[in-house]
């Protein structure tokens, strides 16, 4: 079963009222918590679940999991990590309060299967692309490359592992950043 999106938290604890002041706003983190609701609303996934059973993590935040998790080049364990413990993560997942729960990183998994086996495996790519496209971010700086969001293998083998791991430290011995879009310091 889908779950759903709470709209609105505890104002006091809220990661917004920690990080407005402390995220760049053209960050990619500023961009996605302005546009978190209108990007992945839950209706976008309503296809890939059914209707009974238990409620799912939402999806508007396994979506922009899966978009920081491919900007930061994560694995699906240090993403969900991020989720629970980095507050700019939680601020870009709708301002998040600082004690939502993380979930399992298995999650992941299951959406980018259930992603791959529907009639619109690319959706997250495509509205992505789209609100990079209308923040300006594209063309500025490099915000995605054109792989999609998902994996056809739901985890990460050795080889993918090796070759993840060759390419960050050929950009960092050629001096690219680490993929953040925006980020002009520490926040």
């Amino acid at each position: 079963m889908v779950g759903l999106t709470q709209g609105q938290g505890d104002p006091l604890r809220t990661t917004a009222s920690f990080c407005d002041d402390r995220v760049a706003k053209d960050s990619i983190y500023a961009v996605l918590h302005r546009e978190y609701f209108s990007l992945f609303p839950d209706e976008m996934f309503a296809d890939l679940f059914t209707h009974v059973g238990r409620r799912s993590v939402p999806s508007m935040i396994v979506a922009l999991v899966m978009v920081l998790q491919r900007i930061e080049g994560c694995s699906d364990r240090e993403a969900v990590d991020r989720f629970t413990f980095d507050t700019r993560w939680k601020y870009a997942t709708g301002g998040r309060s600082i004690d939502c729960p993380g979930f399992v990183h298995t999650v992941l998994v299951d959406m980018r299967a259930r992603l791959a086996a529907s009639d619109a495996p690319d959706r997250i790519f495509e509205v992505t692309l789209e609100a990079a496209k209308s923040a300006g971010l594209v063309g500025r700086k490099h915000v995605l490359g054109s792989t999609p969001l998902y994996d056809v293998v739901a985890t990460m083998d050795i080889v993918t592992l090796l070759r993840s791991g060759i390419r960050g430290l050929a950009c960092r011995r050629q001096g690219v950043g680490s993929g953040a879009v925006g980020r002009t310091g520490p926040g």
